[in-house]
């Protein structure tokens, strides 16, 4: 009985040491502004329009948790301004062609995030409706064409690291100012 009581003890005073690696550390002000601009920028598309990452957006887009964990400031930005992926592929359909993302297929239908719309569009498609599908040559990732400073590519990374691992390292502009 005094066994299972200390047991029981050193349980209870360990689960809240062990559950505080857990909690992140409020935003720095640069983490702030990376959130601001991952989910209501001034200009461009919301990354959280197709990325989910810190509990918000959707998850239509890759997930970003491994390049915000691994991804060094030159990898990400250049991932960023990527024009052509093998994410996206052209479907062409009896109804036309537009550039989507499989989500799921089944032996009746194939679901496809339209990516031609913006917020882009579920389509549940009958199989027998699509012709083919082929790499998308056309499409382009929305962050390419938007012209972010040095400062606001940083800001972005420091929150993918942040809400990738409550990483609050400062990212300067000037690990991405030849980059742009």
């Amino acid at each position: 009985m005094r066994n299972a009581l200390s047991i029981g003890l050193a349980l209870a005073l360990a689960v809240p040491i062990l559950a505080s690696d857990d909690v992140k550390q409020p935003p720095t002000p640069q983490i702030q502004r990376g959130h601001d601009l991952f989910v209501k920028p001034a200009k461009g598309v919301a990354c959280a329009t197709c990325h989910r990452m810190g509990g918000e957006g959707i998850a239509i887009g890759p997930d970003l948790t491994t390049m915000g964990t691994q991804g060094t400031p030159h990898v990400i930005v250049m991932t960023m301004h990527m024009t052509m992926t093998n994410y996206v592929q052209s479907f062409k359909t009896v109804g036309g062609t537009f550039p989507g993302m499989l989500k799921a297929k089944t032996a009746d239908d194939t679901e496809v995030w339209d990516l031609s719309q913006m917020p882009p569009a579920l389509q549940r498609l009958p199989n027998k409706q699509i012709i083919s599908t082929d790499r998308d040559s056309t499409w382009k990732h929305p962050p390419a064409s938007v012209e972010y400073s040095s400062q606001e590519l940083a800001d972005l990374i420091g929150y993918l690291r942040w809400a990738a691992t409550g990483a609050q390292k400062e990212v300067k502009a000037s690990e991405v100012a030849d980059l742009k």
